[in-house]
């Protein structure tokens, strides 16, 4: 598990494509990623967000497999040789948890359609999937734990203060990038709970959360 606080802006040292996916190699600077110095064979490392396995280590280097489901659902395929990308490595169980629960699977790209300016603040407005988004709700964006500040009519933003975009790839970001996207982990659960049954869709006014809904569960 993670919880979509950045460590390090790693870069992709290496590249190797098979018709089974790909093997990127990606490198670290060890005196500021002190961290690296525990990382094993096997460890969870999220790269921009989605969760890799580390297959081999080598002085400041680590490789990690992308099957095709990952390239497909992620934008890990598009990146090349030197650009960064976001590192956390997996939360240890007395970690503190600063952020919020980040699986590191990811659901959708989206894409940037404007930065703005506002105030000292950065304001990212991005076209994706909003059915399991809401305002003030959290969203992980390429591995960066941040809340929603608006959603309306496909689209939704956040905004950055300059200690987040500092820290991570978001300050290289530019209009019609692509963002690896995983939505609160919650609201999909809720959705599954209420509206499913055997893992079909139900629709019916039984399954909706109203006052008799929340009364029944215990609220």
């Amino acid at each position: 598990m993670f919880t979509g606080l950045i460590q390090h802006i790693g870069k992709i040292s290496d590249i190797k494509n098979s018709t089974q996916g790909k093997t990127i190699a990606v490198s670290v600077n060890m005196q500021e990623f002190t961290e690296f110095n525990n990382v094993k064979i096997g460890d969870s490392i999220a790269l921009n967000g989605l969760c890799t396995t580390v297959i081999s280590l080598s002085g400041n280097t680590f490789t990690v497999n992308l099957m095709n489901e990952s390239l497909k659902r992620s934008n890990l395929g598009n990146l090349e040789r030197l650009n960064p990308v976001n590192i956390e490595l997996a939360m240890g169980a007395d970690g503190r948890f600063n952020g919020h629960i980040v699986q590191g699977h990811i659901d959708t790209v989206g894409i940037i359609q404007k930065i703005t300016t506002d105030g000292f603040s950065k304001v990212f407005s991005i076209q994706a999937d909003t059915k399991y988004i809401v305002e003030k709700g959290s969203i992980t964006l390429n591995g960066v734990s941040l809340t929603v500040s608006k959603v309306e009519n496909g689209l939704f933003e956040v905004s950055l203060i300059p200690h987040t975009l500092k820290n991570t790839t978001f300050q290289f970001l530019k209009e019609d990038d692509f963002l690896n996207v995983e939505y609160d982990i919650l609201a999909k659960y809720i959705e599954k709970f209420t509206f499913f049954k055997d893992n079909n869709f139900v629709n019916n006014s039984s399954n909706k959360i109203d006052e008799k809904f929340l009364l029944e569960n215990g609220f």
